[in-house]
């Protein structure tokens, strides 16, 4: 298999130069790819009949064989763009001086998230009315209260214990009668003064006593 032959270039290209024609041939390819899906949209007109200056459009056989058509070419084209986008970005970033666009940088990794928007304060829904009274609260509401009931009476009174009798004490004897006792004797008179003279001078310890 022989190499692939390139025509002579009068002035020869360079890499800018190169790169240049890489990208006016990725347009022509892109023009082309526009021309094809025209004459697919045109292919759709025709069958369904609304290009003007035809009677009537196709059978429903013949459309479903048209569409299937249009979209294989359809599937086609879209992995011809995919490739024609990955030569374009290339080329470009090729070019001296020129950078392929890069995404904007992300949040840093461990960044807290912004704080959202304040949430509205909870509505207070005003209280619903008041329904109906049920079965039991309407027979309540209309039967009068009932009247009191009688006393209660006391019940009997537990039988007593009978009391226990104690031994009664002994009477007490009467006093006897009193005890007499016996008279004192009288004191003697003394001695008349003759008596006394005649004795002598009393004795200095004191009369002598009397014996029995």
């Amino acid at each position: 298999m022989s190499q692939p032959t390139f025509p002579q270039t009068d002035p020869p290209l360079t890499r800018e130069g190169s790169l240049n024609e890489i990208i006016a041939s990725i347009a022509m390819e892109e023009l082309s790819l526009s021309h094809i899906l025209n004459a697919e949209g045109e292919k759709l007109q025709y069958v369904l009949g609304t290009l003007p200056g035809l009677d009537g459009a196709a059978a429903l056989e013949e459309v479903i064989q048209v569409n299937q058509s249009v979209q294989d070419t359809l599937s086609g084209i879209v992995e011809q763009q995919m490739v024609l986008s990955a030569k374009l970005s290339a080329a470009l970033s090729a070019l001296p001086g020129q950078r392929a666009p890069q995404a904007p940088p992300g949040p840093p990794k461990g960044s807290p998230a912004p704080p959202g928007p304040p949430e509205p304060p909870a509505r207070r829904e005003p209280p619903g009315q008041r329904g109906p009274l049920g079965r039991t609260a309407r027979r309540a509401s209309r039967e009068p209260p009932a009247p009191p009931g009688p006393p209660e009476l006391p019940g009997p009174r537990a039988p007593q214990a009978p009391r226990v009798l104690t031994a009664r004490r002994a009477p007490r004897e009467p006093p006897g009668p009193p005890v007499r006792m016996g008279r004192r004797a009288l004191p003697e008179p003394p001695d008349p003064p003759e008596r006394m003279a005649s004795l002598g001078p009393p004795d200095p310890r004191g009369p002598p006593g009397r014996t029995e």
